[in-house]
């Protein structure tokens, strides 16, 4: 009977060993699963920072690349830091290691692309605020040249409007122009078979503008068939960037006072019947024109 006693005592001793064994099988059980839940959360987690990062990393690059400036120093700059995020991403593609010290790692580099990217900024704003400065006094100064062009070319105009207006003024004029065929005894005659001598006369007005002197005065006798009656020497005078052929002239001293002129111009028997025009010049200016008719 005692040793049906110690036979149960050692069923109970081993029973309570199992259910303790059981107990601890069941504890580290649960503990390794927490562990194992843990550790799928916190590389979850890491891995998320991971993808953050990277995606921080990518915009990072592409405000890098919005940056414009005209200053090749800073655009070698910025293209160093862009090298950096590159390396930075090729640097995260291969990470392995899943830790937060490595990770914070990367955080504090892409903070300090930030702040660059920040100072560049300030950079950039304030060389496109000198640049527009620059741009607007460029403007304005190139405004004050066209001004100053626009009023030269005002005053050349009004200089040359003012010479035109003073040549003009200085021009001679004449009135009373006629023509008329006369014979030898100087008498108006109406046939042509009489007539010796072509008598142009006018009067040269009074003009205190005109220079005073010698001045050569020209007569260009026209036919009807608009051929020119010409002098012994066929000699021309200039008029408009030209020469032309002239039937007579004769030299006056002019004092700016009233004068009357008479021209002549030797029949050499080439007169026509028609009706003619006798035009007169002067130092290159055509000063009248008339017309008479012969028979």
């Amino acid at each position: 009977m005692a040793e049906s006693r110690d036979t149960g005592r050692k069923d109970n001793i081993y029973i309570g060993m199992l259910a303790s064994l059981g107990v601890i099988l069941v504890i580290v059980a649960v503990m390794y699963f927490m562990e194992h839940r843990d550790n799928k959360k916190y590389i979850a987690e890491i891995t998320t920072e991971k993808v953050g990062l990277e995606n921080e990393l990518k915009l990072l690059s592409q405000d890098y690349d919005s940056l414009q400036t005209s200053n090749d120093t800073l655009n070698v700059q910025l293209k160093m830091e862009q090298e950096k995020i590159s390396e930075l991403l090729d640097r995260m593609k291969v990470f392995r290691n899943n830790s937060y010290a490595e990770i914070n790692k990367y955080k504090r580099e892409l903070g300090t692309l930030k702040g660059v990217l920040r100072d560049y900024i300030v950079q950039i704003d304030s060389l496109n605020t000198r640049n527009q400065l620059l741009t607007a006094e460029n403007k304005r100064v190139k405004k004050q040249i066209d001004w100053v062009k626009d009023r030269n070319v005002k005053l050349e105009e009004s200089t040359e409007s003012m010479k035109e207006v003073i040549s003009k003024a200085a021009t001679l004029t004449l009135v009373d122009l006629s023509c008329s065929p006369i014979n030898k005894k100087g008498k108006i005659v109406k046939k042509i078979s009489k007539t010796v001598k072509l008598k142009a006369e006018f009067t040269i007005q009074k003009n205190v503008t005109a220079a005073t002197g010698v001045k050569e005065i020209f007569i260009r006798i026209t036919r009807p068939d608009e051929a020119v009656l010409g002098n012994p020497e066929n000699l021309l005078f200039d008029f408009e960037n030209t020469k032309l052929v002239y039937s007579a002239k004769r030299e006056i001293d002019y004092e700016g006072e009233q004068l009357d002129v008479a021209i002549f111009w030797d029949n050499d028997d080439s007169l026509i019947g028609g009706e003619y025009k006798v035009d007169v010049f002067t130092e290159g200016h055509h000063i009248g024109t008339s017309k008479f008719l012969l028979k």
